[in-house]
């Protein structure tokens, strides 16, 4: 054999033993039994340590998670097992702007995220590279889903990449031509504060407005591409400190206890809409930085919306913003919102009793009810302008005592006051309150203004009456300024005092509306002035009466005059106060060019000397010449004093005392209100006194003068010399509750607070304060439905 022939023989059983080799492995019986796997598919995809444990592992049981050891038929799972398992994500993909914020674990649910959702706020998401394209924007708050192209050329892709993407990641922003982020509608020129920004501080609530009306307050423009950015802690942070250091002095604006809000803010439970209203005021009374006047009108908007969308659960809260937005409203000249928000605002007070006691609650609620109570009222008596037919509040409806010192009220040092009725007949203590005096004194005016206004309609029988009714209410001003304490009188001391005092506002608006309350007592003898009578029915009355009209009425006018000499002359300048002081001067102003016409000759008045008077007014005006009302006021000034010197001819189609009236008029709510009626009504009837002795009189009696059969009920001991008529005026039929006793406040501020009670809705049972007789049963039955109505006693 040679030597290739052995060479192939070897080859030949080489390739023999390893085909009998492979055979051998391919053959199941004879493969090694492979180790079997202590890692389950859970934790093989967590990537954690498996003790492999059969039937289920420690980390799944504890966990909870499904084990591949659980499936008895496949011991061994393959490759397909694991990678059909579906771990469950422990992160979201995207978590919201609120909880980012105070990384927070967010749930990353929509619309709203579980943590938002509890806490009652709004929950906004960032938006992504797909959702914040130039070409389109996605808007995600609270309930609410909007997307939007703004460009009008964007195809279908552009918009696919938009309303594509998952709702968490969609975001109420848009970008500007820079790529920069802001709000919509809001202003962007050097803003100090994130007016734009979406997220809304953790400190809020929204229980008083109901389940459902958390989604429906964020965007109620009538530009559905506009939507509403709540403001950002820092505005609201400023905002909060000047109301209370600028605003809250105002006595109508003073009903809020700044410990009891702050309490409630830190705490989380802040009301959206008062905590809006509060923004809204301070913005047009202060300044809060660019642009935030413009974003605080949105936010009365915003809050008065809110209101709407929950009528059937009226709250204290609301009337307080309601109190809030009302002056908002008058302040920009939107009387007439103003107007038919007062019926809201009452009819809420009404339902929930507001103008009774409530023993149950501590003092600084029951004082911050009784402040707001009687700063709406004030409201109340100038809206309807002296006409019992527009009041809403009568003072006789007030069975509440009046306010309490202002420092009893902040440090919540209970304090119990007098009623509104019976009139004083002693002075008033030095521990007084600043409010109640203004309280007392503005109640004084609106029974003028309604008595003034009932003159007009007096016939030359009833015009005797009239010099002893003008004496009862003179009497009575006076009264009030002896009664005063020696530190509450007007002196240029007693002013400098409170130069740098919370209680300056009100201390000059005391000594104004009791100069007013003159002015607009002894001004219907001047001809060409608002409530006047004819001359025809001056000619009738007593020459002596007329003289001394006339008289007081320069006198006080001039006083006015002097007051504003003496507050313009102060080191820190005016403080903040209401539209009240700026009227107030236009009046003063246009009496003193009246008394110039008719009596300058007869009071040597100089023409130089009023013109110096009128500035001055003027000056006081300008302080409220940055929002709407107080610069068409400064601008009605600046015409009298112009055309002050015209001739005083006879009242006409075009002259000078007619020009004048009306713009007089012009600033009375009533006669500002954009009202439109159809039908050919001439001017508002005053019905006389009495002929029309079945009106309701909102003071307690149907007529200033009294039949002869009536026989009053007095209230009060009449005084020496006041005859039944004039007793009619000031009587009272339905006398206030004795005095109750002060609560004793219960220990802790938390439990003591001026917002308690004040998420309490509408309750039918009236029986629990306050019983008045009403049954709830007659409002649920349908005896409504028969023809015959029950009588039900009230």
């Amino acid at each position: 054999m040679d030597m290739h022939d052995m060479s192939a023989e070897v080859t030949a059983a080489d390739t023999a033993a390893e085909v009998a080799t492979d055979a051998a492995a391919s053959d199941p019986a004879n493969r090694t039994q492979k180790k079997a796997s202590q890692t389950c598919a859970t934790c093989r995809a967590r990537k954690v340590r498996c003790d492999g444990r059969r039937d289920v592992c420690q980390n799944c049981e504890r966990l909870g998670f499904t084990c591949s050891f659980q499936d008895k038929s496949s011991p061994h799972p393959d490759s397909d097992s694991i990678t059909s398992f579906s771990l469950p994500r422990r992160r979201v993909r995207l978590a919201c702007i609120n909880c980012h914020s105070r990384k927070a674990r967010c749930s990353g649910e929509t619309p709203k995220c579980a943590r938002c959702q509890a806490q009652g706020i709004d929950c906004v998401y960032r938006p992504t590279k797909r959702s914040g394209g130039v070409n389109g924007t996605a808007i995600v708050t609270g309930n609410n889903s909007h997307s939007t192209s703004q460009q009008a050329g964007a195809t279908d892709s552009e918009h696919e990449s938009v309303t594509s993407e998952p709702p968490e990641k969609r975001v109420m922003l848009r970008r500007d031509e820079n790529g920069s982020h802001h709000g919509h509608g809001l202003p962007d020129n050097n803003q100090r504060h994130d007016l734009s920004g979406p997220s809304i501080p953790r400190r809020l609530t929204n229980d008083a407005y109901g389940p459902s009306s958390s989604s429906a307050y964020v965007s109620l423009e009538a530009d559905c591409h506009r939507r509403f950015k709540f403001p950002d802690e820092a505005l609201i942070l400023k905002a909060f400190n000047n109301y209370f250091r600028h605003v809250h002095h105002v006595p109508v604006l003073s009903f809020i206890h700044r410990a009891s809000l702050m309490q409630r803010y830190h705490a989380g439970m802040m009301d959206k809409a008062l905590l809006l209203a509060i923004v809204g005021i301070t913005s047009l009374l202060t300044d809060l930085g660019p642009g935030t006047r413009e974003y605080g009108n949105r936010c009365v908007d915003e809050c008065q919306q809110m209101i709407y969308q929950d009528l059937e659960n009226p709250s204290t809260l609301k009337i307080q913003a309601l109190v809030l937005i009302m002056k908002h409203r008058m302040l920009s000249r939107r009387f007439t919102g103003a107007f038919m928000l007062a019926a809201i605002g009452a009819r809420f007070a009404y339902a929930l009793r507001l103008n009774y006691e409530n023993p149950s609650l501590c003092f600084l609620a029951r004082e911050s009810r009784r402040r707001l109570m009687w700063a709406f009222c004030t409201i109340d008596s100038g809206i309807n302008g002296g006409y019992s037919d527009f009041t809403l509040l009568p003072p006789e409806s007030m069975h509440i005592q009046l306010p309490c010192n202002e420092r009893n009220f902040e440090f919540d040092l209970p304090q119990v006051t007098e009623f509104l009725r019976p009139i004083p007949t002693k002075p008033f203590p030095d521990d007084v309150g600043s409010l109640l005096l203004h309280v007392r004194l503005l109640w004084m005016r609106s029974r003028v203004l309604y008595c003034t206004k009932n003159v007009l309609a007096m016939s030359d029988s009833e015009l005797t009456q009239l010099p002893e009714l003008v004496k009862v209410l003179a009497d009575e001003l006076r009264n009030f300024h002896e009664f005063l304490p020696a530190s509450f009188k007007f002196s240029d001391s007693n002013l400098q005092l409170r130069a740098y005092s919370p209680r300056l506002c009100v201390f000059i608006m005391i000594h104004v509306w009791w100069r007013q309350c003159h002015c607009d007592l002894f001004r219907i003898i001047l001809p060409g002035i608002k409530e006047s009578l004819s001359r025809s029915a001056v000619d009738r009355l007593d020459p002596q009466f007329v003289a001394m009209c006339a008289q007081q009425c320069y006198e006080h006018a001039i006083g006015m005059s002097d007051i504003f000499r003496s507050i313009l002359a102060l080191d820190g300048g005016l403080p903040v106060t209401d539209l009240d002081l700026a009227v107030c001067a236009y009046q003063c102003a246009r009496v003193l060019y009246s008394i110039y016409h008719t009596r300058g000759v007869e009071y040597q008045l100089s023409a130089d000397d009023i013109v110096e008077r009128a500035q001055r007014c003027l000056a006081v005006a300008k302080a409220m010449n940055h929002v709407p009302a107080g610069a068409a006021v400064v601008n009605d000034l600046e015409n009298l004093i112009a055309r002050g010197f015209a001739p005083n001819t006879p009242s006409g189609p075009g002259s000078p005392n007619l020009v004048s009236r009306q713009t007089l008029f012009r600033h009375n709510p009533v006669y500002q209100m954009q009202i439109v009626d159809d039908t050919e009504v001439a001017n508002m009837p005053i019905p006389s006194p009495l002929n029309h002795a079945g009106v309701p009189s909102p003071y307690g009696t149907s007529v200033h003068t009294p039949n002869s059969n009536a026989t009053p009920v007095l209230s009060h001991p009449r005084p020496p010399g006041m005859s039944m008529s004039a007793e009619m005026v000031l009587g009272d039929q339905n006398m206030p509750k004795p005095n109750l006793p002060p609560v004793v406040p219960p220990d802790g501020l938390d439990n003591n607070n001026a917002f308690e009670g004040a998420m309490d809705g509408f309750d039918f049972n009236f029986e629990s304060f306050g019983n008045t007789g009403l049954d709830a049963g007659p409002w649920f039955s349908n005896d409504w439905l028969n023809n015959d109505f029950p009588q039900m006693t009230v």
